[in-house]
């Protein structure tokens, strides 16, 4: 009954995640959609009145088009629709793939360039295109040329004209959905290396939290460096690309990590040789694009191919495992590191066969569900975790704290007298007090063992209320209580005449009659030195006794 009671409390966690999730995806699609669709109500979309010219005649066509070429020639699109109402205005298209030049009556109004860092087909077809028209512009004829072609084709896209405003708002809203999901995975970042502080402040495993902030932050990263809109508007678009293929290329190593702390999977040394491949991965990749034998983009098949193989690798041994020891938190990782290698596959064939730009949306929904998964694992493992902790910490507490009464017993009582002596010199003076109450057994006989629970909390009460607050109490057996008092405000034999006065006032409004024998020890000898700990604890065991043999004599027995 239980264990269904916490799987279905771990399957409600993870569809209120779901739900949170998908309701902050729908409130972004909705601001997207809504403001993007305002500012294109302010933009022109010049879709018609283009043409090229074929053999000396002009062909029209309408954007957005695909033309194809044989030989790979250059492609040169026309349109008179310019007029004097476009003065000052941003046109804005997409094409740094085919090296787009656009250029109005001669003049070039942008121009794709190279820089330092060479970017492949799928990384120039994400960049915005943006030109800006001349104030004193009048009538003119627009030109766009292009170059390049990739697989014996020109894909034209629309071409958009509106001031810079909204051009800027319509490509911020355009990666949105990317941005919207790196700012997430950073504040959850945040969160989990909260966690993980919290957790190892409370002594309690947070290694996981640990490799989950920080492939949330890597994630988070990455995606905001490999978006369009910061490598556009970059005023160091190379660093940009660079911290982005840094980033993508130590995806893996937090989630190697990650699985070497499910169940027993440490001890396969081959996750230890992933995480240093992805190292080396990245060492040398750095240090071939610096000497300039190899570009970033021309090594990243080799990362794509790390990638894959270590979440195969990865699956293999969790099933490995899930099969000896079917646990949910190994089938959980595992399905999680499935999705994420069906997502790769998926995302890598749309970037390397089909050479589509929205290769990353792919991935990052791989991603996405991912982390949801190991998100909710890594939950459900810390909420065992801190009920484990919680227990045995309770546990523990029982194991040193007399049940009945509160106090610390006998064990705590000895740890405190041994390590006294280091911190006696702190204090004036420490008075060790042995108590013992008088006939419990005698008590419990007559009256039941409720009779002598109620003397043994009346004795407890008395004690307290006679030591005062410098004084901590323990219950060292069942008849059988000491007292510490730190630089007592009263000698012993006031001490011994509160504690007297305490008992006379309980007994006269109780049944059964409470009597202790008490016995005191200074921690200073008369010259002012620390006692030794024996000596200590012989002159108030000494001194109990012979109080206790009084107390018998005065009744006879």
């Amino acid at each position: 009954m239980k264990d269904n009671q916490r799987k279905r409390g771990e399957q409600i966690e993870l569809f209120l995640f779901v739900v949170v999730l998908a309701v902050f995806a729908a409130v972004i699609g909705v601001v997207t959609s809504g403001g993007k669709k305002q500012a294109m109500e302010q933009m022109r979309i010049l879709s018609s009145g283009w043409y090229y010219m074929e053999n000396g005649e002009k062909t029209e066509i309408t954007l957005p088009t695909v033309i194809k070429v044989e030989n790979g020639e250059p492609l040169t699109l026309y349109n008179d629709g310019i007029t004097g109402e476009d003065a000052g205005k941003t046109i804005s298209t997409r094409g740094a793939q085919y090296d787009l030049m656009i250029s109005l009556n001669g003049k070039i109004l942008y121009e794709y360039q190279e820089s330092s860092f060479k970017r492949n087909t799928q990384m120039k077809s994400k960049l915005d295109c943006d030109g800006e028209f001349p104030v004193d512009l009048q009538d003119g004829t627009l030109i766009l040329t292009y170059s390049q072609p990739q697989h014996g084709k020109y894909e034209i896209l629309p071409v958009y004209i509106g001031s810079g405003r909204d051009v800027a708002i319509c490509h911020f809203l355009d990666s949105m959905g990317t941005m919207g999901s790196a700012f997430c995975f950073i504040i959850l970042s945040v969160i989990a290396l909260a966690a993980a502080l919290y957790l190892r402040y409370r002594q309690i495993p947070a290694g996981r939290f640990g490799d989950v902030a920080l492939f949330l932050m890597i994630c988070g990263i990455w995606l905001i460096t490999d978006s369009s809109l910061v490598q556009s508007y970059s005023s160091h678009p190379d660093i940009i690309c660079i911290v982005s293929f840094y980033m993508f290329m130590m995806l893996a190593v937090p989630i190697l990590h990650f699985v070497q702390k499910i169940g027993d999977m440490k001890k396969y040394g081959i996750l230890n040789l992933g995480i240093f491949l992805f190292y080396i991965n990245a060492l040398l990749q750095g240090l071939l694009n610096y000497l300039g034998i190899f570009r970033f983009t021309q090594m990243l098949f080799v990362t794509h191919i790390l990638l894959w193989a270590w979440v195969l690798i990865s699956v293999t041994l969790l099933w490995k495992e899930y099969r000896k020891e079917p646990k949910r938190e190994i089938l959980t990782v595992m399905i999680a590191y499935t999705i994420l290698g069906v997502s790769g596959i998926v995302a890598l064939i749309l970037y390397w066969l089909l050479s589509i730009s929205y290769y990353g949306t792919i991935y990052g929904i791989g991603i996405l569900i991912f982390l949801l998964l190991i998100i909710q694992d890594t939950i459900v493992n810390m909420a065992k975790n801190i009920r484990y902790r919680t227990e045995m910490q309770a546990y523990e507490r029982l194991m040193q704290e007399d049940r009945m009464t509160g106090l610390p017993n006998r064990e705590p009582f000895e740890n405190c007298l041994t390590g006294i002596r280091q911190n006696a010199e702190k204090y004036k003076d420490i008075l060790l007090v042995f108590l013992d109450i008088n006939h419990l057994r005698t008590i419990n006989g007559e009256f039941g063992r409720a009779a002598g629970d109620e003397v043994v909390l009346a004795a407890v009460r008395c004690m307290k209320n006679a030591f005062g607050k410098n004084a901590t109490c323990y219950r060292t057996g069942g008849d059988e209580f000491a007292a510490l008092i730190y630089d007592p405000e009263m000698n012993q034999e006031m001490l011994a005449k509160r504690l007297e006065e305490e008992i006379r006032n309980y007994n006269r409004n109780s049944r059964y009659r409470l009597s202790v024998a008490c016995g005191f020890s200074s921690v200073r000898d008369r010259d002012g030195k620390i006692k030794a700990l024996s000596e200590w604890k012989y002159e108030a065991d000494t001194d109990m006794y012979q109080n206790k043999t009084k107390e018998g004599k005065a009744h006879g027995l």
